[in-house]
């Protein structure tokens, strides 16, 4: 069984059909990432390297836009204190 089975079979009908169209249109298909390992690597880039290059790595490690990688990493913030 190929990876991109396995994958479409762990994500179900929706994820298969995802997965399908990102191999047409060319795209590699990326296993989502581990929630608490981004939230956890934001936490420590918050405390190191301030708000900015949290985003940045919030959107690395999830492919989100800007503005949900803002808001997402503000929410982490908060959640810290």
């Amino acid at each position: 069984m190929t990876p991109l089975m396995m994958a479409g079979l762990e994500l179900g009908g929706a994820g298969l059909v995802m997965l399908v169209v990102a191999q047409c249109l060319g795209h590699r298909a990326v296993a989502a990432p581990d929630r608490d390992a981004v939230r956890a690597e934001v936490r420590d880039t918050l405390g190191r390297d301030g708000h900015a290059a949290s985003v940045r790595i919030y959107r690395e490690r999830t492919g989100a836009g800007l503005l949900e990688a803002h808001d997402a990493v503000r929410r982490i913030a908060r959640e810290s204190h």
